[in-house]
């Protein structure tokens, strides 16, 4: 199985700080003043990294490839767009951060399921399109302290990959779950905005029919 990662590392990076409804708009090039810290020194399963990590604006980075290296995986590139490929490690049973597997030990198919799926999801921009009419508070998607958040008139909400959203990168939408948008919204903000299921293995998302 191969994962896409684009939005996921974007995420992590600290990249993205939308406002205005627009959770993944480009955002102008521009210099910056960062620090080369040597002092960091960045593990994966106990191995350091060797790659020096940058700060900037209070959070660490370090080089993609590298980065995706230290996880089995890969760096693709089309144009300006960077794609994260990795490999995931097989596993009999129980259950990863992304899905649980189902099988007996020593089958090599093992089929993978995710929280999201069979969750009822709303796009982002066509949510909030609903909401630029109505003189109502917008939500802002970017990253504390590691963790992917969408703040919402001042309160920070945890949003976890393939648990409360997904993010389509053929066509980048950004989608989350109708549990996740209800703890800051209502079901009446929802209604009458479109609503999708998804299929992570097919990276397929299908239209609910009223």
């Amino acid at each position: 199985m191969k994962q896409t990662l684009k939005y996921a590392i974007v995420f992590l990076a600290g990249a993205i700080c939308a406002t205005a409804g627009s959770a993944y708009g480009a955002e102008a090039i521009k210099t910056i003043s960062a620090k080369l810290r040597p002092d960091i020194k960045v593990s994966v399963n106990g191995k350091q990294l060797d790659a020096s990590a940058i700060s900037y604006n209070n959070t660490t980075y370090l080089p993609l490839r590298k980065a995706a290296e230290a996880v089995n995986g890969k760096i693709e590139m089309n144009g300006k767009n960077i794609n994260i490929v990795t490999k995931s490690i097989p596993i009999e049973t129980g259950t990863s951060s992304t899905g649980s597997t189902t099988g007996t030990p020593g089958n090599e198919q093992l089929e993978e399921t995710y929280p999201i799926e069979g969750k009822v999801l709303y796009e982002n921009n066509e949510t909030y399109n609903k909401f630029n009419g109505l003189n109502k508070p917008i939500w802002i998607v970017t990253v504390k302290n590691g963790q992917n958040t969408v703040v919402y008139n001042g309160v920070d909400y945890i949003a976890t990959r393939y648990t409360d959203y997904y993010y389509d990168s053929q066509n980048d939408r950004l989608y989350f779950t109708r549990e996740f948008l209800l703890q800051f919204l209502s079901q009446s903000d929802l209604d009458g905005i479109a609503s999708y299921n998804v299929n992570i293995k097919n990276k397929k998302i299908t239209p609910i029919l009223p």
